[in-house]
């Protein structure tokens, strides 16, 4: 039986099934009350005369064009446009991500499991405390100077529509394979294995960073993104042995 084939088998199970709803239903409460409140209030605040800080109280004296621009209703409904498609990509990156760092919690749970019922012969050796944090730790300030760089390539047409997907792939990468790798090899084994099958594992990792950009499905499938790695970890790892042992 192939990793896909273990991964189904296992997702259809009642335990992970219901596990499978956590990401969503807080993904979906967090966001929801952030886009909701803060979301409204931000463009009250710009398109609101009554606020004192809306976009129509700009200065004519100072800013006559501008002023004079946004007198337009068609400028308005741009802009308004525009702040709920851009919002509307942000939340759902800021939720994939959300769902990853949820189901971290429960990773442990899933790895225990799998191993028990597929891998009772593996003997697991994880990673330290300090050697977890220190690669969350850095995978985080790789990814806000993702984000840096990305900013100003938002001004160009085309690129802007695909730039943040960088960071927020290496992110969820990255978070994935820690929160698998952690709770199955020591430090230097994890660097080892995912040095050796990078491929696969970002093949992997990217199918489903596309699944996670469909709403709700995305989120549903955290738990088979994470059954699905942890097979394909032992598996490789298993393969690297016995490589090395024939």
């Amino acid at each position: 039986m192939n990793v896909f084939d273990k991964s189904i088998k296992d997702f259809f199970k009642m335990k992970f099934l219901l596990l499978s709803t956590l990401p969503f239903l807080l993904s979906f409460f967090i966001l929801g009350a952030v886009f909701l409140y803060g979301g409204s209030e931000f463009l009250n605040m710009l398109l609101n005369p009554s606020s004192g800080n809306g976009i129509e109280q700009v200065d004519p004296n100072i800013h006559p064009i501008i002023s004079y621009i946004l007198t337009f209703a068609l400028v308005k409904w741009v802009f308004v446009t525009f702040f709920y498609l851009f919002g509307t990509i942000l939340i759902v990156l800021i939720s994939v991500i959300i769902g990853v760092i949820v189901i971290g919690f429960f990773t442990p749970y899933i790895v225990k499991n799998i191993q028990e019922d597929s891998y009772p012969n593996y003997i697991r050796s994880q990673m330290e405390l300090k050697e977890v944090i220190w690669l969350y730790a850095k995978t985080f300030l790789i990814f806000i100077f993702l984000i840096i760089v990305c900013i100003p390539l938002l001004l160009f047409p085309g690129v802007n529509l695909f730039i943040f997907h960088v960071p927020f792939y290496y992110l969820f990468h990255n978070l994935l394979l820690i929160d698998i790798g952690s709770n199955i090899e020591d430090l230097q084994r994890y660097k080892m294995i995912v040095e050796k099958e990078k491929k696969s594992f970002m093949i992997s990792t990217l199918i489903f960073y596309v699944l996670s950009l469909i709403p709700i499905v995305g989120l549903f499938l955290q738990v088979f993104f994470v059954i699905f790695l942890t097979h394909l970890f032992f598996e490789k790892s298993i393969q690297i042995s016995q490589a090395n042992q024939g």
